[in-house]
């Protein structure tokens, strides 16, 4: 009983949270360049090849930051096509790899081994020198998730609730925005663009 509770009261705090978020983001209304939020934590992962990265690696360059897990039953498929749809408009323009990166962060090492993240990253023809797959342990990533204002938990039976945010980082390590990957009417154009404005900052 105490488990089930605890479980209720986290997805609460993650409802708080998320009504906090986007509160902040209609007070901050449409802009076409994003004040600093907070200063992105920095950390060490591990990408597919077992190389580590580090946010300062990828210092002068605009991000995307997306917190997933690859057996998500729901919106981390559809938001990770989205990254791909950015990804085209960025390799187009010319700046992908070279000003812009997107880092895609599992948060079930357990399930999500390289040959796992491999296999799922090979659905959306990621071009690897500018989009990382990146892993590490459970709990320092849940809470390194938590840092950058993306709430995860998990209930008694292994499933993971977590916010499904896509965060900007600027090419000075600042956190930017949050973008709703659940919105249909992402626009992914305008979404590329913040990301070369940002890589500049």
């Amino acid at each position: 009983m105490a488990q089930k509770n605890g479980f209720k009261l986290t997805v609460m705090v993650l409802l708080v949270a998320l009504i906090a978020i986007l509160a902040y983001m209609l007070l901050k209304g449409p802009k076409q360049t994003y004040d600093v939020i907070q200063k992105a934590p920095d950390f060490k992962l591990m990408n597919l090849d077992g190389k580590e990265v580090t946010l300062a690696d990828t210092a002068g360059k605009g991000k995307l930051v997306y917190f997933f897990y690859s057996t998500c039953p729901d919106v981390c498929p559809p938001t990770t096509y989205t990254l791909s749809k950015i990804q085209d408009v960025l390799v187009k323009k010319g700046e992908f790899g070279t000003k812009t990166q997107i880092l895609s962060i599992s948060f079930d090492p357990t399930k999500d081994t390289p040959a796992q993240l491999k296999e799922f990253s090979g659905r959306y023809h990621p071009d690897y020198k500018g989009w990382y797959f990146l892993r590490g342990e459970e709990g320092p990533t849940i809470e390194l998730a938590k840092k950058f204002g993306v709430l995860i938990t998990k209930d008694p039976q292994g499933t993971f609730t977590h916010m499904n945010w896509i965060l900007l980082v600027d090419g000075k390590g600042n956190l930017r925005n949050y973008y709703d990957g659940s919105d249909p009417n992402l626009n992914v154009e305008k979404i590329a663009d913040d990301m070369i404005q940002v890589s500049k900052n």
